[in-house]
C-alpha cells in the first residue's frame, strides 16, 4: 500500500516555510565566544579530577582502616559464628550413650523409639474442610 503524497505545491510551500523559519531562529542566536566555552570546559575538567581524587583518598583511607583492624586482631582464635546449643534426647538414657561412645566398633542395636501421636490434628470425627474434586 502506498502512503499519501500531498500535492507538488503543498510540499514546496512548506519546505520554504521551515526555511524562513529556521533563518529567523538563526538570526536570533549569538554563539557564545570560544574563550568562554574552553573556561566551561576547563573548570568541568577539574570538577571531574577532584572527584575521581577525592574517590581515591575515601577508598584508600578506608582500605587501610580495614587492614589495621584485620592486624590489630592479632592471634585470637576465630570462634565458631554461632555458639553450640546443648541438646540431650530425651528418648536415650545417658548409660546408653555413655556405652555407644565409648564401644565405636560395635554395631549400633535398635533403639526403643516411641512413636507418639500429634496433637495438632483434629479428632477423626470432627467436620473438616475437603478440597472440591472439580
Amino acid at each position: 500500500m502506498t502512503e499519501p503524497m500531498p500535492p507538488a505545491g503543498d510540499g514546496d510551500r512548506l519546505a520554504a516555510a521551515l526555511k524562513r523559519a529556521a533563518a529567523s531562529g538563526g538570526r536570533a542566536v549569538s554563539p557564545v565566544p570560544a574563550q568562554q566555552v574552553s573556561a566551561r570546559g576547563a573548570r568541568r575538567r577539574r570538577r571531574t579530577y577532584a572527584a575521581g581524587a577525592a574517590l581515591a583518598v575515601c577508598l584508600a583511607s578506608g582500605g587501610a582502616a580495614l587492614a589495621a583492624v584485620q592486624l590489630g586482631r592479632g592471634g585470637e582464635p576465630v570462634g565458631p559464628a554461632v555458639p553450640p546449643s546443648p541438646t540431650k534426647s530425651a528418648s536415650l538414657p545417658e548409660s546408653s550413650l555413655a556405652e555407644r561412645s565409648a564401644s565405636p566398633s560395635r554395631t549400633p542395636t535398635r533403639l526403643p523409639w516411641t512413636v507418639t501421636p500429634s496433637t495438632s490434628l483434629p479428632p477423626s470425627g470432627s467436620a473438616t474442610a475437603t478440597p472440591s474434586g472439580g
